[in-house]
């Protein structure tokens, strides 16, 4: 639900002509797929709570994270991670850059879509390519990696409400989704996320101060 999500998920919604067909798929992307990343995540701080803290290790780069799975499952499973670890941050890198041309073109209006020939989109295409190699320089600028995470991860949950509620008031509008609105067990679910998302914006940056940030 992070910002750059919305415009990205949206944006390929339209480019794919998603329909009620895909309703089933991407209920299970929400309902099996995001809280297995959520899973995921735990485990991988679970294993360097367990592995790495004992032995006062802090993780500082991306190469630590792989530690307790090499220390568990050996060499074929490093290489799986290894794996694992390119295809994630690969197809990030591709969805922020797709997401940031989907922003920039369309507040613009200019001619949009990676279906689109480059030369039918120039303008688009150019904000992906930028996108990717502003990335790549601020990487090798030597900025501390773990620590941008942590500010965007922050800034992204200070942000939530205001891609979460115009989602689901547009989830609600017949105008829009037709039959497929909300029902009532979904909008209390939804209403008791709002809740949680709202208390975690008003105190993540209060408390990042406080903390300094885990520092």
């Amino acid at each position: 639900m992070t910002p750059y999500e919305v415009f990205f998920f949206s944006s390929g919604a339209v480019e794919e002509h998603w329909s009620t067909k895909d309703l089933s798929l991407e209920k299970a992307n929400v309902f099996i797929g995001f809280p297995l990343g959520g899973l995921l995540s735990l485990a991988l701080m679970l294993g360097a709570a367990l592995v790495l803290a004992p032995q006062q290790i802090s993780v500082d780069s991306l190469a630590q994270v792989a530690l307790p799975t090499a220390t568990v499952v050996g060499r074929l499973g490093l290489a799986v991670l290894i794996l694992g670890i390119f295809a994630a941050t690969f197809g990030a890198a591709l969805e922020t850059a797709l997401s940031a041309g989907y922003t920039v073109a369309q507040y613009l209006g200019w001619q949009w879509g990676k279906f689109v020939k480059p030369r039918d989109a120039p303008r688009f295409h150019l904000v992906v390519l930028l996108s990717i190699f502003a990335g790549m320089l601020f990487g090798a600028s030597g900025v501390d990696p773990i620590k941008v995470t942590e500010y965007s991860i922050v800034l992204s949950a200070a942000a939530l409400p205001l891609t979460y509620f115009p989602i689901l008031v547009i989830a609600n509008d017949p105008d829009y989704m037709g039959d497929q609105i909300n029902g009532r067990f979904g909008n209390a679910l939804a209403l008791v996320y709002l809740a949680i998302i709202m208390v975690v914006a008003v105190a993540t940056i209060p408390l990042m101060i406080i903390t300094k940030a885990g520092a």
